[in-house]
């Protein structure tokens, strides 16, 4: 797993990370939005140009990205407005992620907050 995970671009693995935040607050399987709105709360906690923002376009992209990659499972999910929209949940042990994403040049600092807070 450690290939893919470092093979991917930066915003990936951030959104990646974002996933396991909500995994760690029991907020799986999550939809784009709370995705979104996650990373959104976190652009200052990387240590790395932040992307450009957060665009919920880019996130879904990634999360497919991930899901494609093995390391998130798509699931059907209501949305908070009833609507079946896909949600995602991790596949793999949100520890084996931070362990691998802690020594990340610019995402490392969200990773070891995220150890710490679980």
């Amino acid at each position: 797993m450690d290939e893919t995970v470092h093979s991917m671009q930066p915003f990936d693995q951030f959104v990646l990370l974002s996933v396991v935040e909500l995994t760690a607050a029991d907020a799986t399987p999550a939809h784009s939005f709370d995705v979104a709105e996650t990373a959104k709360d976190h652009l200052d906690d990387i240590d790395r140009d932040p992307f450009g923002g957060v665009q919920r376009q880019e996130v879904i992209s990634a999360l497919q990205t991930l899901a494609d990659a093995g390391l998130l499972e798509k699931s059907k999910a209501e949305s908070p407005i009833g609507k079946g929209r896909p949600g995602y949940e991790l596949a793999v042990d949100a520890e084996t992620v931070l362990d691998e994403l802690t020594g990340v040049e610019g995402l490392g600092s969200y990773a070891e907050t995220l150890r710490t807070s679980a």
